[in-house]
């Protein structure tokens, strides 16, 4: 039977019907590309923008308000002691997202002049916690003075998973001196020597880019010093080693929606059903596996409260099978059994299944896209 020559038999009531269903398919599904798109656009957007700015930076965006030195009552005029700075981070031995935290085995060096100073010993990292810190050369020629330690780190950091599993990440190192301000010493980075092995490799993501740059930390408190104003920020010059990681392919999607694809799909296959105890069958056990999916999807990420990427295409495939479940119950009423609606019924199930696909399929392709790098 073609389809399409029996559209004019129908009444004008059935052609009304048959074209508010397909309007509400379409419109509907446009609206939640336009709504999760959009959403997904925009945070991609703001992470490129900010990634590219803390690369280029450290992070840093100096307002006049904000000084890079608070030097107490009688340091206003102290020159600070200049001192080198690099890292070359050779392994990230842990990575996990769920924890908030990485692991990384990395080499930092220093080069300054004159004496009083030993900032491989008094170093600390302002987003995680020095593990082992073994010296492994040292070099004095004169004022001339170079260390190199070998690090391992455990480094707290809060990933954005508003984009998950089409996440990009900017792994730092951080790194302070325990004692000395900004007025005291300040850090210049070693931008040529420093780098990332080839050997770094964290699970699932690819090396974007990477740099070294400083940037003043200041802690907003006087911490509790008598002979300093409550307003004094104590300032200290920060080493910023950042690297930037991204998914560089679509296997993890895939893998975790496999499961909701074919649910979907069964769903819709019950359109070529006859018995609606059979349709409710079908899609009552994709309802089922959708939730499943739901649930085993979510454990792969911490508890943000942030409706991510893989929320949002969970959400699409479970609401297209609710409509499955509705189209089911339109047939049950008002089709089913009838043979004076028989060609209608076979429009509408036909209909409804091409498009369902056809948005369903637009839907995981576009929105995913717009979320990715």
């Amino acid at each position: 039977m073609n389809l399409f020559s029996t559209w004019p038999t129908f009444t004008r009531g059935e052609k009304n019907f048959l074209l508010s269903w397909a309007a509400f398919l379409i419109v509907g599904s446009l609206l939640t590309l336009w709504v999760m798109g959009k959403e997904q656009y925009d945070i991609r957007q703001d992470s490129l923008a900010v990634q590219t700015f803390h690369l280029a930076t450290g992070g840093h965006q100096k307002e006049s308000n904000e000084p890079e030195t608070t030097p107490p009552p009688g340091h206003e005029k102290d020159v600070p002691r200049e001192v080198k700075i690099g890292v070359y981070l050779d392994r990230v031995p842990e990575f996990s997202i769920i924890d908030s935290s990485w692991k990384a085995d990395f080499y930092v060096w220093f080069n300054w002049v004159g004496p009083d100073l030993n900032p491989g010993e008094s170093f600390h990292l302002a987003n995680g916690e020095v593990l082992v810190r073994t010296a492994v050369e040292k070099q004095d020629d004169g004022d001339k003075h170079y260390a190199l330690y070998r690090v391992t780190a455990q480094i707290t950091k809060t990933f954005d998973v508003s984009r998950f599993p089409r996440n990009d990440h900017l792994l730092t190192i951080e790194i302070e001196d325990w004692g000395a301000q900004s007025y005291q010493l300040k850090f210049v980075p070693d931008t040529g020597a420093s780098d990332t092995s080839p050997r770094v490799a964290v699970q699932g993501f690819h090396i974007i880019d990477k740099q070294a740059a400083v940037r003043p930390s200041s802690y907003k408190t006087s911490r509790g010093n008598p002979k300093l104003s409550q307003s004094y920020r104590a300032t200290y010059s920060q080493f910023v080693y950042s690297v930037w990681i991204a998914r560089p392919t679509w296997s993890l999607h895939t893998k975790m929606f496999v499961v909701m694809f074919g649910a979907v799909f069964t769903a819709l296959l019950g359109f070529f059903v006859k018995s609606s105890a059979e349709r409710v069958a079908l899609v009552s056990g994709s309802l089922f596996a959708a939730v499943a999916n739901m649930y085993i999807t979510s454990t792969l990420i911490p508890d943000t409260g942030v409706a991510t990427l893989a929320d949002h295409i969970n959400w699409i495939g479970a609401g297209f099978i609710m409509v499955a479940i509705v189209q089911t119950v339109i047939y049950q009423y008002f089709f089913e059994g009838r043979e004076d609606k028989k060609d209608v019924t076979v429009f509408f199930d036909v209909m409804s299944f091409v498009l369902m696909l056809l948005l369903y399929i637009l839907l995981n392709v576009a929105i995913p896209m717009l979320a990715s790098i």
